[in-house]
């Protein structure tokens, strides 16, 4: 396989695109729940965002964390897989709240601006169920699992790993869809089709007793808006894309208004991203009531 990651010849960088389009189309039909909530944007961070990502930041930030504490029986004690400088670990302590337990972040290496006051542990994310401890109740990760080679491989040992403990436990897994190979171009091993998921789900509920859901990230108007204001800038206009992207006048603007509209998760057509979900029976994830 060829990972869009590394520095690639022209010959591989269009063998990518084949080979992410026939993957899209490998899978199952097997049944998936889909979640359809409402995101909320509320006191989010937006400047210097992708709508992508502010959307996934909506998403974090729509979770029903006092709800999923209860139903987990415990606070949150969170490993985040592909954890980077650890933001998203502060980002999860500040909407947790008093339903905060602790956070671990791995990654193959520790980011200098990784927070001292959460765990760190230096590894492949191949190897994170080797690392989760009885308490460990939440396995989290951003846009990391199209970096790892073996990413079923990996999802299914952390899965074995938490359904031993024999404890309430919940997964969730920000992952970029098909659509989004037009949006990153060279990003990754994969992206995932709703057929790459279906099939994970099928091989997972055939070993363990789960509840795997999916939600639609994104829809037309986030995924024109990224086109037009990040990919097409960025790969024509050598000051964008030595400056950023986001120094572009009117950028924030044009990218929050495409997100206000794409807040319903209600459309599988052109989303970017999916928040894949796995726990055990007794989980389901709820998000707050947004008027």
């Amino acid at each position: 396989m060829i990972n869009g990651d590394n520095k690639l010849s022209t010959i591989k960088r269009l063998l990518y695109f084949i080979q992410c389009i026939i993957d899209h189309n490998k899978g199952s039909h097997f049944h998936l729940d889909i979640l359809n909530p409402k995101l909320s944007i509320k006191n989010l961070k937006i400047n210097k965002l992708s709508p992508s990502r502010l959307l996934c930041d909506a998403f974090w930030n729509t979770i029903d964390y006092k709800v999923l504490s209860k139903q987990l029986g415990a606070k949150l004690n969170i490993i985040d897989l592909g954890c980077g400088n650890g933001d998203y670990g502060k980002f999860i302590k500040t909407l947790a709240d008093k339903s905060f337990g602790s956070y671990t972040g791995l990654d193959i290496y520790k980011d200098k601006k990784f927070p001292s006051y959460f765990g760190h542990i230096k590894s492949k994310a191949e190897n994170t169920y080797k690392f989760i401890k009885k308490d460990n109740n939440f396995i989290m990760s951003q846009s990391a699992l199209e970096h790892i080679e073996l990413d079923f491989d990996a999802i299914k040992e952390v899965t074995r790993t938490l359904i031993k403990n024999k404890k309430p436990f919940l997964q969730i897994h920000m992952v970029p869809a098909a659509y989004s190979l037009w949006l990153y171009l060279w990003h990754g091993w994969r992206q995932y089709s709703k057929k790459n998921l279906s099939l994970f789900s099928e091989k997972l509920t055939k070993d363990f007793p789960l509840n795997i859901s999916i939600v639609p990230i994104g829809s037309k108007n986030t995924f024109w808006s990224h086109f037009n204001n990040i990919t097409i800038p960025y790969y024509t206009n050598k000051k964008i894309r030595i400056n950023g992207w986001y120094t572009q006048k009117g950028v924030t603007h044009n990218i929050l208004k495409s997100v206000l509209l794409d807040l319903n998760c209600n459309t599988e057509k052109m989303n970017s991203f999916w928040a894949f979900i796995i726990s055990s029976k007794s989980v389901e994830l709820k998000f707050k009531s947004i008027l």
